[in-house]
């Protein structure tokens, strides 16, 4: 209200300043600026003390006199502007001031007698001089005036009355908020054990660790177990979540009889728990030992209504001293050791060691800067040969991504993939690097292709057969020169959906290529799945062939029945030449491995096309 009566003052005193004296022009605005400037600060000063009701009414009675003695004020010299300034203004300062004044009605909608008083004293003598002007003009614009002053003073008294309403509701349900709050704290008493376990649940095992007391004299260490249970998910999917609620009630109980009378049990939240057990040290294997026994009891079949539900779960150990028991760090510590157990497979436990903690903080670290060097040129598309093995040439190039950071460490794909992966941002990272390798592989020449592996995480994305066109009409990338290699893995994450992407990529001309062939499941099934142009032999069958029979022959059968369904055979991970003699002898047609070339950079890539175009064909030379 003080700042809308500063502005119309300042704008009043500029417009009519070269109409009026100096004194009206400038000193009596001075002077009224500075009342409401104090009125302002007194108010300020006032807003966040919790007055008494003697005060509150005191402060009413004086925001009624000022307000009565500042809108006489501004509505006099209002006035006398009016009367004063230049006929062609005399509108404009009528207008400034019965605006000023209903805008300070509206801030005092909830005091109507002190807006009642602004509107009568600060808009009313101009209004009147406006009626008893003679000017047909200036007398409909009072009765304008008028009629809005009504039609405000109508609105207060109906807003007030809706303001004590308010008000009164109010007082009633602060009385209820009292009461609200005393049983909220009675239940906040009863709120340390979860509804459906009965178990003690995760906010009472903080209060137990910041405030434990070894019940042991003998036992000097804390052990925290945390323990999360493996494809429960899938229970819940498949068999509803009632049927979960009831293998939650059957692991509880079984969680209970096995560390009855050692330790205690939490239930954290969803199909995760904690146990708490002291020990007689850090290096007892009494942690361990139970850690292993609830891996081996929860990987027993659970028989609930007719069937078997066979789970699991992976348990994370963190151990403290007893003088040095802290909670955040003690948690931490087990969430970490719970990490490691399931990146190592799952239905395993593993005990904190510093060394996880630095891994950890590697990986936020990597993370962190994968964030923001995606968005540059950190990372760039390396290429691997791919030589035809009859001809000795270069057939295609696989595209890999190598990361150099600017400490100017280079970090390979097996590090930073996965984060990728799970930061969801493996997508952008491979669309990046294609549009660079399409640009670069235009210098191949027209027979030459490139491979590029498309990760399960994609799969899932619907929009990316529309991508990696968008990629291809952007460069002007021949399709026919692309070769999208999938794992088996990546099939059987998202069957439909990988069907349908690769399926409208595959109609634009691309090959299609299984990769790590022989390693995942159901391979046959993938082989009808999609019309695949390659099979790429895993480099851990071809790495054993000269050690390994099973290896050769596991060799043998997928070159047989790739040549049934004719299909090229690609051999990964070939790195000597016995090994070449042995693949070229069951009857691979393409092979990859350091033996013909390390990943290398574009202009090392043209390099080596043009060594191996120079040589004769019937003899393979290494690169």
């Amino acid at each position: 209200m003080y700042g809308l009566m500063f502005v119309d003052i300042i704008f009043l005193a500029v417009s009519s300043f070269d109409d009026v004296s100096l004194t009206m022009s400038l000193v009596v605005p001075l002077a009224l600026s500075i009342v409401i400037a104090v009125r302002a600060g007194l108010w300020l000063s006032r807003r966040t003390i919790a007055a008494p009701p003697t005060n509150i009414r005191r402060y009413f009675r004086g925001t009624i006199i000022a307000a009565a003695v500042l809108s006489l004020a501004f509505g006099g010299w209002g006035l006398m502007l009016f009367e004063q300034a230049d006929p062609r203004r005399s509108m404009s300062v009528a207008l400034y001031v019965f605006v000023g004044t209903i805008s300070c009605c509206y801030c005092l909608l909830t005091l109507p007698l002190a807006g009642r008083l602004v509107l009568l004293l600060g808009a009313m003598p101009v209004t009147i001089q406006l009626l008893a002007s003679g000017d047909w003009q200036l007398i409909g614009t009072g009765a304008n005036f008028i009629i809005v002053a009504v039609l405000i003073l109508r609105t207060m008294s109906t807003s007030y009355a809706g303001f004590t309403e308010v008000v009164r509701s109010r007082s009633d349900m602060q009385t209820e908020r009292e009461r609200a709050r005393g049983a909220e704290h009675r239940a906040q008493q009863l709120a340390y054990r979860d509804a459906l376990t009965g178990l003690k649940n995760r906010r009472a095992l903080s209060e137990q660790l910041d405030a434990f007391g070894f019940q042991d004299r003998s036992a000097t260490h804390l052990a925290l177990l945390v323990l999360d249970l493996d494809r429960f998910k899938a229970v819940n999917d498949v068999h509803g979540h009632p049927a979960g609620d009831r293998l939650l009630k059957a692991v509880v109980a079984r969680l209970i009889e096995i560390v009855d009378g050692i330790g205690s049990v939490y239930r954290l939240g969803g199909d995760e728990f904690a146990i708490i057990v002291e020990i007689s040290g850090p290096d007892s294997g009494s942690a361990a030992m139970l850690a292993q026994t609830l891996v081996d009891r929860l990987a027993a079949p659970f028989e609930l209504d007719g069937l078997n539900h066979h789970i699991g779960a992976s348990v994370g150990i963190a151990i403290r001293h007893r003088n040095d028991v802290d909670r955040e760090g003690l948690m931490r510590q087990a969430d970490i050791a719970l990490y490691k157990a399931k990146e190592g497979g799952r239905s395993q436990h593993r005990t904190f060691e510093n060394k996880m903690d630095v891994e950890i903080t590697r990986r936020s670290v990597l993370e962190r800067d994968l964030r923001d060097d995606i968005k540059s040129s950190a990372f760039l598309p390396f290429y691997q040969p791919i030589v035809n093995l009859a001809s000795g040439q270069i057939a295609s190039f696989e595209m890999l991504a190598r990361w150099n950071r600017s400490d100017g460490e280079e970090i390979g794909p097996t590090h930073f993939i996965p984060i990728a992966e799970e930061c969801g941002l493996v997508g952008e990272l491979m669309l990046k690097l294609f549009d660079q390798a399409c640009l670069d592989a235009a210098a191949w020449g027209p027979g030459i292709t490139l491979a590029v592996n498309v990760s399960p995480i994609q799969l899932k994305d619907p929009w990316f057969s529309e991508k990696v066109l968008a990629v291809l009409r952007r460069t002007g990338f021949p399709a026919q020169r692309v070769t999208l290699e999938i794992t088996e893995n990546a099939l059987i994450a998202e069957p439909t959906n990988a069907k349908r992407l690769i399926q409208s990529l595959k109609n634009q001309g691309m090959l299609l290529a299984l990769d790590d062939f022989g390693t995942g499941f159901s391979s046959i099934q993938h082989l009808q799945m999609l019309p695949f142009d390659k099979l790429k032999i895993d480099r851990s069958f071809v790495q054993r062939l000269e050690r390994h029979s099973q290896s050769y022959k596991m060799v043998l059968a997928i070159t047989r029945l790739a040549a049934s369904l004719g299909v090229d055979v690609i051999a990964e991970g070939i790195e000597d030449g016995s090994a070449l003699e042995i693949i070229r002898e069951l009857g691979c047609a393409e092979g990859q491995g350091f033996y013909f070339g390390r990943p290398m950079d574009a202009e090392g890539s043209v390099q080596a096309l043009r060594s191996t175009n120079s040589l004769p064909p019937p003899r393979l030379m290494r690169i």
